[in-house]
């Protein structure tokens, strides 16, 4: 070792000292002697100060206060939730190593001493918390899970009640946080009403069944014109595979004199989209319910000179609950009957369809041109239909439709109505001047009072979660025993009971469970984290005989719960907020520029199906965590093949299919439906991709950008790129560091345009080639084609890529974080908290145990459910030291 080298340690070393005795003198300056009113500072809060003021003090010091923090006034009292949240940011500042900036000035030794006193000194405290008062207090059932929770207690698995309860708030990425779940009069009005909807929707209609109503129509009586708009291309009546030019006149006979022929075909060539009117002739649903339909039909292609000829693919079609109209479109419509695949072979299919009284039904063509009004001569009402197409304009032929229902239970009264009344007798009521009865029917009783509280216990012990004190009890039933003391009807009685305790703490609220013997808290957070609702019979068996405590039967459960139906519920919900799929339908593409998006719902539609089916498929068969950036596969159906760009699939059900090499896609990073969340329908934006992308999928999201600072709106008009427009943005080295961690990414993202297709250059509306044509729509189209789009990108640590095939490599590569940020958002979205410090190890701890299947995310799933972070853990005696107050984030 040379001299020199032993100078610099030397020096190095009396410095360090010379930093312990200031710190010494600092220390006693800062806390002074302790008095018998102020606590003593303990060696870890010395050991922390100590070494906080060598490395951090310079710039944090009540004269500089860089970032706003003075660490000399920064208060050590981690038992307060605010003040111990900053000291858990400044220690993920340091184990990041972005605190200090410049790393030379905290020994990589100190630096492990500094996060090991603050990690041993957070860790304690925030575990005293829990276990003093739990990780989280009560929470409130959201909107969806008060519906599923009252279609699952109801046996109504159609009840639809959540648009009528208020929109529940976000917080930490989920509507399901405690602290945003909050209650107000105002929701407890709308909890009441959507209560007092759903048990009257249950009550039987009537002593009987209600009778069926039996529609049958011809062609000829399923459309109401001869024609629609988007002029006969669009839609009309055909004969042995030739147009039948029916006039007004000419159709209104055949009607009058009900004269239909069977060999006539209605013939559609567009989506259902305004203006539109196209349901069956006189069916009106008198009552409301689930009603059959069948349908013979089969897919054409028309010819110029309206021919029919088989299609050489099928056509995806469902139905739309609607009011009976004009072109108008008032009120709910909504798809109902679920999609199906009209073959070129002429086939009888059956659906059900739940209707409304006064509601029609109309046929929804996936899909097809959606014809627009152009002015044409001063006649705003002309509405122009697109070119014909190679090989003929595609769409559906129908024979005759049978409409049948309402399908009633075959045991009546219906299992709603007896959940609330058993098997005590009813007729219909009759009517009375002064009755104010909503009730169809009503209960004869030979013994209300011994009835009342009879049924009310066995609706309690069906609809509670958790055990109900008897005094509770007593109150619920002291209210229905006033209600008819006071001459209102049994059956009013009971609901005002019934609606009382579904609207109490009782059946709104979800409690912490203290750990895996407390099965029915246990049981109550596994189903509604995996179900969004209650748990059924079987699980209840195993809160019954305390099974459910055991490990081996809590995984079996959890395994049950993901393989039943009910676990669509979780993927639907959880990909809303996570993946913000609830927003797909945000933001349409730009027509200037996307002409070929234009009214394309069928698109949007199979977008979401896409991302549901992969995400679904990613827990059931345990795929591991890095599919989600990359895969070799995707889920697409004949839609999205055309959109990617892959050899053609067929039907509207998306399929697995496996991807050739070079195909950018697979994995839910280069998925449409997060590529299009992610843009604003006119531009693509690398910094708001790469910044999703980087907390969404990587749980590493950037901090909030100053409000002085504008967004990165790229030149239409090709003035410039934009690389050179954050070039622009990032001059200031405070932009440019946070820009480092997700610009990256983004650019990666830019061979992607607003809805995911692959794109090697932008699209402009003045500079560049020039692209003219006729969209979907029937409408001309002028964009223009601009600079290439540049994918190259590097890293925060240094990694460079080329295109989304390298940057996927990278990101699958960072395995542990991606399987860290799904437990993470698991944690949120089952527990209603977010991870707290002390939750970091056994994070941790689950990893290691699925370290071995590559993370599998059924594994994640399971060894979630079994730790103390889902089971909660029995509260001690002692409580914390201070009052909590603050903000908890």
């Amino acid at each position: 070792m040379t001299s020199a080298v032993f100078i610099v340690r030397d020096r190095v070393m009396i410095s360090q000292l010379r930093q312990r005795c200031c710190i010494l003198v600092f220390l006693l300056m800062m806390f002074g002697v302790a008095t018998a009113n102020e606590p003593v500072a303990t060696s870890q809060e010395i050991k922390v100060k100590q070494l906080i003021a060598d490395s951090c003090s310079e710039c944090h010091n009540e004269q500089t206060s860089e970032g706003g923090l003075n660490l000399e006034q920064l208060p050590w009292n981690l038992e307060n939730v605010s003040g111990r949240q900053r000291w858990v940011r400044i220690f993920d500042r340091i184990a990041k190593g972005e605190m200090p900036p410049d790393k030379n000035s905290l020994a990589e030794v100190y630096r492990k001493e500094l996060l090991s006193a603050l990690n041993d000194s957070i860790g304690t405290a925030d575990r005293n918390e829990i276990l003093a008062q739990g990780r989280g207090p009560l929470r409130r059932l959201n909107r969806e899970e008060y519906e599923s929770n009252l279609r699952d207690l109801l046996l109504m698995p159609d009840l639809e009640l959540r648009q009528m309860l208020p929109e529940d708030r976000k917080l930490h990425g989920f509507n399901k946080s405690v602290d945003a779940l909050d209650f107000s009069r105002v929701q407890l009005d709308a909890y009441l009403d959507a209560a007092q909807a759903g048990l009257q929707a249950a009550v039987a209609s009537g002593e009987r069944p209600p009778a069926e109503q039996r529609y049958h129509a011809l062609a000829t009586r399923m459309f109401p014109a001869p024609e629609t708009f988007g002029t006969r291309r669009s839609m009309y009546f055909a004969r042995d595979n030739k147009l039948l030019p029916l006039t007004w006149g000419e159709l209104g006979d055949i009607r009058t004199k009900n004269v239909h022929d069977p060999a006539v075909e209605l013939a559609i060539f567009r989506s259902a989209s305004w203006p539109y009117f196209g349901y069956p002739v006189d069916f009106v649903v008198q009552t409301a319910g689930e009603y059959r339909v069948r349908f013979s039909a089969r897919s054409v292609l028309q010819q110029e000179d309206y021919q029919l000829l088989p299609a050489t693919t099928s056509i995806p079609m469902t139905f739309r609950a609607r009011a009976p109209g004009g072109p108008d479109i008032l009120g709910d419509i909504r798809a109902v009957g679920g999609v199906m695949d009209v073959l070129p072979e002429r086939t009888e299919f059956e659906t059900k369809v739940r209707l409304s009284a006064g509601e029609t039904i109309e046929y929804s063509l996936l899909g097809l041109p959606v014809p627009t009004p152009m002015a044409i001569q001063g006649d705003a009402s002309y509405y122009i239909f697109p070119p014909m197409p190679e090989g003929g304009h595609p769409g559906i032929a129908f024979s005759w439709i049978e409409i049948t229902g309402p399908i009633s239970s075959p045991v009546w009264p219906p299992a709603s109505h007896r959940v609330l009344f058993g098997d005590l007798p009813l007729r219909n009521v009759t009517a009375k001047p002064d009755s104010t009865s909503k009730l169809p029917v009503e209960i004869v009783s030979a013994d209300p009072s011994q009835d009342a509280g009879r049924l009310f216990r066995r609706f309690v012990e069906q609809a509670a979660r958790y055990p109900v004190p008897e005094s509770t009890l007593k109150t619920y039933e002291q209210l229905i025993q006033n209600e008819l003391t006071a001459g209102t009807p049994f059956a009013e009685a009971m609901l005002i009971g019934y609606k009382a305790f579904l609207c109490s703490g009782h059946f709104l609220y979800l409690r912490e469970p203290q750990g895996a013997d407390d099965c029915a808290a246990v049981a109550s957070r596994l189903s509604h984290f995996l179900w969004n609702s209650r748990p059924d019979a079987q699980l209840l068996s195993h809160v019954q005989d305390k099974s459910l405590a055991r490990p081996e039967i809590l995984r079996a459960e959890t395994d049950r719960l993901i393989d039943a139906p009910q676990f669509e519920r979780f993927v639907e919900s959880f990909t809303d907020d996570w993946l913000d799929l609830k927003q797909l339908r945000r933001d349409l593409a730009d027509i200037r520029l996307y002409p070929e998006y234009r009214m394309d719902d069928y698109l949007i539609q199979s977008m979401g199906q896409e991302t549901r089916t992969f995400f679904s498929t990613m827990i059931r068969k345990n795929l591991p965590a890095r599919v989600l950036v990359a895969a070799d596969f995707a889920f697409i159906n004949d839609r999205l093949s055309r959109h990617y760009g892959l050899q053609p699939v067929s039907g509207s059900q998306v399929q697995k299919v496996v991807l050739p090499e070079t195909s950018p896609y697979g994995g839910l990073l280069t998925q449409a439906a997060i590529l299009k969340v992610t843009s604003n329908g006119t531009s693509t934006s690398p910094v708001i991709r790469g910044a999703w992308v980087m907390d969404r999928l990587l749980g590493d999201p950037p901090p909030p950008p100053p409000p002085v600072i504008p967004a990165v709106e790229p030149d239409l008009r090709g003035a410039k790129t934009i690389r050179d427009l954050l070039a622009l943005h990032t001059k200031s080295n405070s932009c440019a560091a946070c820009h480092k961690r997700f610009d990256p990414v983004g650019l990666a993202l830019e061979s992607f345009d607003v809805l995911g297709a692959w794109r090697d250059r932008y699209r402009g509306l003045e500079t560049g080639e020039r692209v003219t044509g006729v969209d979907r729509t029937g409408n001309n189209f002028a964009y223009t084609i601009a600079e290439p789009v540049d994918s190259k990108g590097q890293l925060l640590d240094g990694s460079q890529f080329n295109d989304i095939h390298q940057l996927k490599a990278i990101l699958a590569a960072n395995l542990r974080q991606l399987a860290r940020n799904l437990l993470q958002r698991f944690t949120v979205y089952a527990t209603g908290t977010p991870v707290r410090f002390s939750d970091r190890a056994e994070i941790e701890a689950i990893l290691d145990r699925c370290a071995a299947g590559d993370f599998g995310v059924r594994d994640l799933v399971g060894e979630f459910v079994k730790s103390t972070i889902f089971l909660g853990q029995a509260r001690s005696n002692v409580a914390v030291q201070r009052p909590l107050t603050g903000d908890t984030q």
